[in-house]
């Protein structure tokens, strides 16, 4: 009796958040490695975004339909790199529109970068990372970490 009053005393602490935030609906969209960057999105229903400068309030997920999460790390340090600067221009394959949108920083299971979007229709959607250095002071023997600018292109099929 007692092993399953703990059973499902874990299960609401900890799968039941997950689901009820949308989080079960992550989809790994890929990776790819540029360097030793390993550069991965995933995208999965719009979250509500609380930014610092915004008083605390958290940012509206509607009308987005989709949030577009880019996790940067570096291999060969073991560590997920902070203070970058990153934009996704997302490009319509059907009407050949395009948009950009800066990613910022969000704490969450790891440190990563995202954005609420709007993907207006099904189809496919090309994804253009572009991973800026981070503009920070850095100590002399690591002047050359984190400095080379990359991009990377992904495409999402919207069902």
């Amino acid at each position: 009796m007692q092993r399953s009053v703990i059973c499902v005393t874990l299960f609401v602490l900890l799968l039941l958040p997950r689901l009820a935030s949308g989080q079960s609906e992550r989809a790994r969209v890929g990776a790819q490695t540029v360097g030793n960057l390993e550069i991965t999105l995933y995208m999965w229903g719009p979250q509500q975004i609380v930014h610092p400068k915004g008083g605390g309030h958290p940012e509206q997920a509607v009308p987005a339909t989709h949030h577009l999460d880019v996790r940067v790390y570096d291999l060969r340090r073991a560590i997920y790199i902070p203070y970058l600067n990153i934009k996704a221009t997302i490009s319509d394959q059907t009407t050949k529109r395009e948009f950009s949108v800066g990613l910022a920083p969000v704490i969450g299971e790891w440190l990563h970068y995202g954005a609420n979007i709007t993907l207006p229709h099904p189809g496919t959607y090309s994804i253009l990372v572009d991973v800026q250095p981070p503009d920070i002071a850095r100590y002399k023997h690591l002047a050359d970490v984190w400095n080379t600018p990359v991009q990377t292109v992904f495409t999402y099929e919207v069902r």
